[in-house]
């Protein structure tokens, strides 16, 4: 999709999301990942670029992509069903006893080679929390 619209490179994150004995539902809002430097690399929940990537439907019946080019109905539809498609499979949680992949991006295109610190947002607000290898 994001080839498709012409959007920046992007880097993701796939987090393995083990909720198994958790007391509340993770949605994994962010997470903030930390170079040896101190350098900090934050990925949001992917779902959120689709709209970045997608055509906009105009009153006019035409659909115009981020970089303004007007695209014909068929594509325009094509397009916009495939960016509501990847949305909503891109919203990921971790309910309370579920384990779960979710996936983030980050507008950063190019990551080190290793983090010393991670860091995340489980619920979509407040302070992080660092993450912890699972045993």
């Amino acid at each position: 999709m994001r080839v498709k619209a012409g959007g920046a490179p992007v880097s993701y994150l796939v987090a393995e999301v083990d909720n198994r004995k958790g007391s509340e539902r993770v949605n994994m809002y962010m997470v903030d990942a930390f170079d040896v430097e101190g350098a900090q690399y934050t990925f949001m929940e992917s779902a959120s670029l689709t709209s970045m990537w997608s055509p906009s439907y105009g009153a006019d019946g035409s659909y115009t992509m981020p970089s303004g080019k007007v695209l014909d109905a068929a594509t325009g539809d094509a397009m916009s069903r495939e960016a509501t498609d990847l949305h909503n499979k891109l919203i990921g949680d971790a309910e309370k006893g579920e384990k779960a992949t979710i996936v983030l991006a980050s507008s950063t295109a190019t990551l080190p080679t290793e983090f010393t610190r991670v860091s995340v947002q489980p619920s979509g607000g407040g302070e992080g929390e660092d993450a912890v290898p699972a045993p």
